[in-house]
């Protein structure tokens, strides 16, 4: 099992690194401009209006540093009605929508900013992480094509497209993107390690092993590439070396929640149960949505009858599979060994709803049976 989520894990850790490195790209160029354009409006404008769009601007700044969101939208958006043919007002907007987490609203805000200012590949990135971060990831591929359009040397915009091909689960796609960016860039080490992860998922792990081993040329302490370096291995059948390169990657960098879930995944597997449980406790701390983690951990509480860190640890995992009937059951055996008896059963009662819904009699009798020792009526 945890060969196919180291592949995944690996995968998706480069393709999010590719589009988190858009954020610092848009954000620098998108905060910047609606702030320090005052001046141009003077030179445009009466006086008494741009008077007006300056403080407007001013109060957008000021409520965006106190994080008051919908009063920095509501200047700015007076601003865009003095200015409506500011391309960086609207950029701005789309800027504060991101902050608010509005990110259909800024994906709108920034197509008005394109649309006044086609050329700005600073308000293309926007829309690009607006767009994937409200999930619309072909029309964000098609804003990262565009931008390699623009702007073919560049390459923050390749790695974009490819994260976002990887996404989409276009596995050859984004190999030919990540190629045509080492044609331009042959020492960029992000592509070459998205690429060698590809080959893996591809099963061609000759080639595979050539493009990490030059990322380990490049960049020996890339904590990421480690995983990879270990994916390849255990590919190979070969654990011990897996694990060694794993151990590398969480020595580089702790809080890779990947890496530290995979050496618990090998420890548990050789029965090394203490040793593992201190991965799964610190792959949960650098990431808490890994629900096996979460799983192993309450599993290991519960079994220690330390019932408040079971009931954490199973609260989690509920909240981020709550239709999974084993995960309610299990909160609820650990509220019950807390003492919070009445939600407890609601919790057990919830698991046999769910496995009623999944036609499991076996568990649904099994929840019966347990109600019947805790004295619980039908």
């Amino acid at each position: 099992m945890y060969r196919r989520i180291i592949l995944a894990a690996a995968l998706l850790e480069v393709s999010w690194l590719s589009l988190s490195a858009q954020a610092v790209s848009f954000q620098s160029n998108a905060t910047r401009s609606p702030f320090e354009s005052t001046s141009e409006l003077v030179a445009q404008n009466g006086a008494s209006e741009d008077e007006r769009v300056n403080d407007l601007l001013r109060q957008g700044r000021e409520r965006l540093e106190a994080r008051d969101y919908a009063g920095a939208i509501s200047a700015y958006q007076q601003a865009s009605q003095l200015e409506n043919d500011n391309a960086r007002i609207y950029s701005g907007m789309g800027y504060v929508y991101v902050q608010q987490g509005n990110y259909p609203a800024a994906a709108e805000a920034y197509r008005q900013a394109i649309a006044l200012d086609d050329r700005n590949t600073a308000f293309r990135y926007g829309l690009a992480y607006a767009l994937v971060n409200a999930e619309d990831l072909e029309a964000a591929a098609s804003t990262y094509e565009e931008l390699v359009r623009l702007a073919p040397n560049e390459a923050n915009a390749y790695l974009g497209l490819g994260g976002v091909l990887i996404r989409l689960e276009n596995y050859q796609a984004a190999a030919d993107v990540y190629r045509r960016l080492t044609g331009i860039s042959p020492n960029n080490a992000e592509a070459l390690e998205a690429l060698g992860n590809l080959y893996l998922q591809q099963e061609r792990y000759r080639e595979a092993r050539e493009v990490l081993q030059q990322v380990q040329q490049i960049q020996p302490n890339r904590s990421s590439l480690h995983l990879s370096l270990a994916n390849l291995w255990l590919f190979e059948g070969n654990q011990e070396q897996a694990l060694q390169s794993l151990n590398r990657a969480v020595q580089i960098d702790p809080n890779n929640a990947e890496a530290q879930f995979q050496i618990a995944e090998i420890l548990r597997d050789r029965g090394q149960t203490d040793a593992a449980f201190t991965h799964y406790l610190k792959a949960a701390e650098a990431n808490p949505d890994i629900a096996l983690a979460q799983a192993m951990i309450g599993e290991t509480y519960l079994a220690r009858e330390q019932y408040f860190q079971a009931v954490l640890a199973y609260r989690r995992l509920v909240s981020l599979l709550p239709g999974d009937p084993g995960a309610h059951y299990n909160l609820g055996l650990a509220l019950w060994g807390q003492g919070f008896r009445q939600e407890a059963v609601s919790q057990i009662r919830q698991a046999q709803s769910l496995y009623r819904q999944q036609d499991d009699t076996a568990s649904v009798e099994r929840t019966q049976q347990l109600l019947e020792v805790w004295g619980v009526e039908s």
